[in-house]
């Protein structure tokens, strides 16, 4: 009798161990909240505090392991500063005539324990995407939001993880 059971508690074992995987176990239990105010901006870039800042708050509402909330609910405070939108050149064909550049967005961004009033951390994240030198205006805009996405990934990634 012991031994036909034994396949069906197993069964039952891997059956309960596979299931979703959040980094909610990973926090505190008191930080359920973030806060996202409008982001710096030393680049200069055309709406790209708006931009930035609207990446994050929607990076975070997608997860939902955070609830988005304005500063004075929040248990966690993100804020950032956007140091600069770049394009080096990435190919160069003879005659020195670019081909390519990569569009580089870097972000500044401190996350805040506002309850016990510690930084968790103070990190600049860094993404590129690729340009052709004869993209225009909707493909710049294209890159730097594939850049964003990238970054936004790595901010809620950091901020939930980091504990």
């Amino acid at each position: 009798m012991r031994k036909a059971l034994i396949p069906v508690f197993t069964l039952l074992f891997l059956i309960s161990s596979c299931g979703y995987y959040s980094f909610k176990g990973a926090l505190p239990s008191y930080l359920n909240s973030v806060a996202v105010p409008l982001f710096d901006d030393r680049s200069a870039w055309p709406d790209i505090r708006e931009k930035v800042t609207d990446s994050v708050i929607n990076g975070f509402v997608n997860d939902n392991t955070l609830k988005v909330v304005d500063e004075s609910r929040a248990t966690l405070l993100l804020t950032g500063t956007i140091l600069s939108v770049n394009r080096v050149e990435q190919a160069v064909e003879q005659g020195e005539n670019v081909t390519e550049y990569r569009l580089i967005v870097k972000v500044k961004v401190k996350c805040e324990d506002v309850r016990a009033s510690k930084n968790m951390y103070n990190k600049t994240f860094e993404a590129y995407t690729l340009l052709q030198a004869s993209a225009g205006q909707d493909e710049i805009d294209a890159a730097v939001d594939e850049a964003l996405e990238i970054i936004t990934e790595d901010i809620v990634n950091t901020t939930l993880s980091g504990w």
